[in-house]
């Protein structure tokens, strides 16, 4: 059984939303961070870590510490999300952890120089188009964006002629 309930793309990574819609759709009991600066600032880490409500677990990892944690997610019994800034990451986890559920959640992508945007609070770099397309066309991992689960939904194919 697969208890990973959600792979997330969101550069905010843990917050109100998150923490309200995400976690109440999902019905989940821990999310693990992967973001490097986060996990190397102490400050930051801890704020993170003690933003989780009652009966919640979060934990903050680096790229490279977090692949055996996710490993082992994915095997227990705890509805968990995984979330990281940039699709780019997502990248690392697919090619590291064979058992990922094939699918990956884009939500809100801050808007920098060279990003096309794919919708309201959404941006996406060349490069992060390229590890997008490789995940859904090549690796067959359902792309989807959205910020959360009750608003507009677009799929990969609905938006990759627009990002080409």
């Amino acid at each position: 059984m697969n208890l990973i309930s959600l792979v997330r793309n969101d550069d905010r990574l843990i917050h109100g939303q998150c923490m309200v819609r995400l976690v109440q759709h999902f019905k989940l009991s821990r999310i693990i961070v992967v973001d490097d600066m986060t996990a190397t600032n102490s400050i930051l880490k801890m704020v993170f870590e003690k933003a989780a409500m009652p009966g919640m677990t979060i934990n903050v990892y680096t790229h490279e510490d977090s692949i055996e944690h996710i490993k082992a997610a994915v095997v227990d019994n705890v509805s968990t999300m995984v979330v990281f800034r940039f699709p780019t990451t997502a990248k690392v986890l697919f090619d590291r952890i064979p058992d990922l559920p094939k699918h990956i959640m884009v939500g809100p992508c801050q808007m920098r120089p060279g990003c096309k945007t794919v919708m309201d609070g959404c941006y996406v770099s060349e490069e992060e188009i390229k590890v997008l397309r490789e995940l859904a066309e090549e690796r067959g991992v359902e792309v989807y964006f959205q910020a959360v689960p009750d608003m507009q939904r677009l799929d990969w194919k609905d938006v990759k002629n627009k990002l080409a």
